[in-house]
């Protein structure tokens, strides 16, 4: 199989027969062979044999996936008692790389693709078919992977299949075929029963035809980029169309007639409408439904029953609804019942304990509520079993009894908001799962001893417990242990300056310790890890220089008190880092310029540091770059050049650094941005006109620079922000399991708060801008967050503004603007000169008061507000004396270990001063007149 890693993986420890070399001469002697089997074997990318033309007996010849190359010409035009001929040259496999976890998301949502693919055993082509049209005995014909690109350029490229008139089974699967498909070249096998043909480019829709084919049972079109609707036929017996993204399905439509023979249906990643109709479940013969990712809605409906000889159902990451239903224990010969990441709700019916077949039990990533049925545990035959990121409630009193009957290999209970006790009972002695998730679980004290005893165990989650103590040294020694999540705990001590981890698992290995009280120095040795996150503790030193020549994919080392330079050998050239995170520590110095080895990157965030100098241009050899942070730092110099390379980039973070000089012209060249923050910098002149082209742009701070000019006449090319997308999602990239969650840091009445992606924000203040405020504002409805404050915009407000409807920040204070505001319905804080409003409350300078009068809220909260005025002066003079006798910065220490209300009503006193004072120098500017 293929791990989420794209890599070759194997739990197989048999040793491979396959022969190696080429193929002896003496074979083609043997003039009266019928049967060959050569599959599966390596002849070193020789070609095929002109001497197969000697064994004209041959009724079965299979040469598949034994590492052939070259065209196929007239090497087996004459086998014309041939009756059976495999030349395929790749083979299906389960493929895991497809799974991948949503990053802008608080959970680790999956997502997955067809669930397997195609490998290469060989490099076959064919220029044309023609070939074929001898072998009249053939019944199987078998060329999966064989390179029919050339051919299919030209219509009638199948037209030698139509002489097949015996044919019944053809596989032309992963054949690179760019053309429509033939339809009428297949009509005439009359007796084909098995087509497969998944895993090409079709260029039209699903033949109605097909229907034609009146001895066709199993029809294979998965992954074909097909277009249509599905045509009834009545005669199939499994129907694979998968990952057809352009095919749509209504099953009320499709299953009006009944599907009399239909028992496996596949219809993954297809958008269907509507929920499970009535009529579905009348296909009664039907033991396979696999329609993952369908956007299915509803609840399951109780004649699901009716599908009594149903094995398996898979129905995840879709939008089914409502409790899952006590009659689905009627179904005694289900076995696995796979309804993850949907919105189920209600309690997992007691009913289900009497599903004795029952093998995988998967239900996470709901809205399940309850208790979880104690009696589960007497399913003796269960392997499978998570409910994990749940809303469930009660208590496991005995984890060891809880599985006194099971031989399951994976458990999942995390985050599905059950408690545990675990006890001193023994667990059965065949109880050895491989994959175990016990996260927030409440677990407490140390790491729980029976762990020590799972020598099969390869995938352990104890992540957002109370545990406490140290690493038991056991743990690391366990034989098989690829994936260690022991996140947000209490956990202390150092760790072992060497970890290996076992390639025993289809996910990356990893390591993740992040959020704990661990210290000391950074392990230096991690061998076999693809997955390193210690951020969040106490580590002390510097970067080990072993650490960056290792083949870590991901590797976070944030929130830590490392020092030091990035090593300059960190990188090599043979280097997979995808993910770097070295943010929040007190690293210094200069970037190395062999971060620009790390071609593969697509998420750094070096921000929150004391780097200097300038970026280095080899960075951009980074080209896959999506996200990049170096905000807070010392860098300096103009705009780095070279980003105009980086062209996948979404997030691009420079704030709080020296930069200088202009916003260059090609920022509107780098399309993908989404995130655009260049806050407190140096940067002068005008805003480029070419920011008008960021069609992505979802959140702009060009505020506290030196930006001169006039605000963009024209803005409607930020799309974004003029019609806002109801998802609200930002983040349109995915790093495998590593959650690298985008803050956002925003100083707001004195207090720097962190926003999470998802604000719609357009920054300009702080700057030295003039003119008038665009009307093409108002057109910006999906804004959330506006603030133009301390420019010198002047002219009168538009009222366009007044369309603004998700508008919830609005401030324009410390300019010199006239006319009057217009009125807006949904803002949380609107700031005009020296007042402000903050939710229902009115805080504003003396002299401002009467512009408050004319809203409705001012007079019912004015005896509340003079209270707290009344609070705040004196709160200013307590906290002037505190001041002078602690010392001001001894103040502050205090300040922040107190009570948020008590830190809030501070700076909201300091706010008013400070609004006050600047108000009365400047009030003989403002012409605002009212609301």
């Amino acid at each position: 199989m293929i791990n989420m890693n794209s890599e070759p993986f194997s739990i197989s420890n048999s040793k491979p027969t396959a022969i190696n070399g080429t193929i002896s001469s003496s074979l083609f002697s043997l003039t009266h062979l019928q049967y060959l089997d050569l599959s599966f074997n390596n002849f070193m990318n020789s070609k095929i044999p002109g001497s197969f033309a000697n064994l004209t007996r041959l009724t079965y010849l299979n040469l598949s996936n034994s590492m052939f190359t070259g065209s196929i010409t007239t090497q087996l035009s004459n086998l014309t008692s041939l009756e059976w001929l495999d030349i395929s040259c790749s083979y299906r496999l389960s493929d895991q790389s497809s799974i991948s976890f949503n990053l802008s998301s608080s959970l680790d949502r999956i997502y997955s693709g067809t669930g397997y693919s195609y490998r290469y055993g060989g490099d076959l082509s064919l220029s044309t078919l023609e070939f074929l049209q001898g072998l009249h005995n053939l019944k199987e014909l078998r060329l999966t992977g064989v390179d029919l690109s050339e051919a299919s350029q030209s219509t009638q490229w199948a037209n030698p299949i139509s002489f097949l008139s015996n044919l019944n089974w053809l596989q032309l699967s992963n054949c690179r075929i760019f053309s429509n498909f033939p339809q009428k070249q297949l009509l005439n096998p009359t007796k084909l029963s098995v087509l497969v043909m998944e895993f090409n480019s079709f260029t039209s829709a699903i033949p109605h035809e097909l229907t034609n084919l009146t001895s066709l049972s199993l029809l294979m079109l998965t992954n074909s980029k097909l277009q249509g609707s599905v045509p009834y036929l009545p005669r199939l017996t499994a129907l694979f169309l998968g990952s057809n993204s352009d095919i749509g399905i209504d099953l009320q439509t499709m299953f009006a007639a009944p599907w009399p023979r239909l028992f496996y249906l596949d219809i993954s990643s297809i958008p269907v409408h509507g929920s499970l109709p009535a009529s579905f479940f009348n296909t009664t013969f039907l033991q396979y439904l696999i329609a993952m990712d369908c956007s299915l809605q509803g609840p399951i409906p109780a004649s699901i029953t009716n599908l009594s000889r149903l094995d398996t159902l898979m129905l995840d990451y879709n939008n089914i609804g409502g409790p899952l239903p006590p009659s689905i224990s009627n179904l005694k010969t289900l076995k696995s019942i796979y309804i993850r990441q949907n919105s189920l709700q209600g309690s997992i019916p007691s009913s289900i304990c009497n599903m004795f077949s029952l093998q995988n039990l998967a239900l996470g990533y709901n809205h399940l509520s309850g208790t979880l049925p104690s009696c589960i545990s007497q399913l003796r035959n269960l392997q499978f079993f998570g409910v994990g990121v749940n809303k469930m409630s009660g208590t496991i009193t005995s984890l060891a009894s809880f599985f006194k009957n099971s031989n399951a290999t994976t458990i999942s209970f995390g985050d599905s908001g059950l408690t545990v006790k675990v006890d001193e009972l023994p667990f059965p002695p065949d109880f050895h799962p491989q994959i175990l998730d016990l996260c927030s679980f409440r677990l407490g004290g140390g790491i729980p001893n029976f762990i020590s005893n799972l020598t099969q165990l390869s995938s352990l989650s104890l992540a957002n417990n109370n545990l406490s103590g140290t690493i038991p040294s056991w743990l690391f020694n366990l034989p098989n242990l690829a994936f260690l999540n022991l996140s947000s705990n209490n956990l202390q001590g150092v760790v072992p300056p060497q970890i290996t981890l076992v390639h025993s698992y289809i996910g990356p290995t990893g390591l993740i310790l992040s959020k704990n009280k661990f210290h000391g120095y950074i392990p230096s040795l991690l061998q076999n890890i693809d997955v390193v996150d210690l951020s969040g503790n106490s580590f002390t030193g510097s970067i080990p220089r072993q650490l960056g020549v290792q083949r870590i994919r991901y590797l976070s080392l944030s929130g830590n008190k490392i020092y030091g330079q990035i090593p300059s050998t960190f990188c090599p050239s043979d280097n997979v880092m995808m993910l770097l995170d070295l943010s929040n520590n007190i690293l210094s110095g200069t970037v190395p310029t062999s971060l620009g080895n790390c071609t593969s990157l697509i998420y750094l965030n070096l921000g929150g540091n004391k780097f200097e100098g300038e970026i280095p241009n080899q960075l951009e050899n980074a080209q896959n770059l999506s996200y990049l942070d170096i905000s807070y730092n010392n860098f300096s110099g103009p705009f780095p050049y070279f980003f105009r390379k980086l062209q996948r980039l979404s997030i691009l973070k420079l704030g709080n650094n020296r930069f200088q000089g202009r916003i260059p012209k090609f920022i509107g060249d780098i399309k993908y941005l989404r995130i655009l923050d260049l806050q407190s910098n140096f940067f002068n002149d005008s805003i480029p006109l070419e920011i008008n082209q960021l069609e992505n742009i979802q959140y702009l701070d060009l505020s506290n620079n030196k930006l001169s000019g006039t605000i963009l006449g024209k803005l409607n090319g930020l799309k974004m922000l003029t019609a806002r997308p109801r998802d609200g999602n930002i983040l349109g990239f995915v790093v495998s399991t590593i959650l690298a969650a985008v803050e956002l840091n925003m100083v707001t009445k004195g207090v720097l708060q962190q926003f999470t992606v998802g604000l719609y924000m357009l920054n300009l203040s702080h700057n030295s801008l003039h003119g008038k405020i665009p009307i093409s504002i108002g057109n910006m409805s999906g804004l959330e967050s506006l603030d133009l404050s301390f420019n010198n915009l002047g002219g009168k407000i538009p009222t366009e503004m007044a369309l603004l409807h998700a508008l919830s920040t609005f401030n324009i204070s410390y300019n010199n603007l006239s006319g009057k505001i217009p009125t807006l319905q949904h803002f949380d804080t609107l700031s005009v000169d020296g007042s402000a409003y903050i939710g229902n409350e009115f805080l504003c300078g003396a002299p401002l008061r009467t512009s408050c009068d004319n809203d409705s809220s001012w007079s019912s909260s004015r005896s509340a507000d003079d209270m707290e005025d009344s609070l705040q002066n004196k709160m200013f003079y307590v906290i002037i004396t505190i001041g002078y006798g602690v010392g001001l910065w001894g103040f502050f220490g205090v300040l922040y270990l107190i009570k948020d209300d008590w830190r809030r009503t501070y700076w909201r006193s300091i706010d008013l001063t400070v609004l006050r004072i600047i108000h009365s120098a400047r009030r003989t500017q403002n012409k605002i007149q009212g609301f």
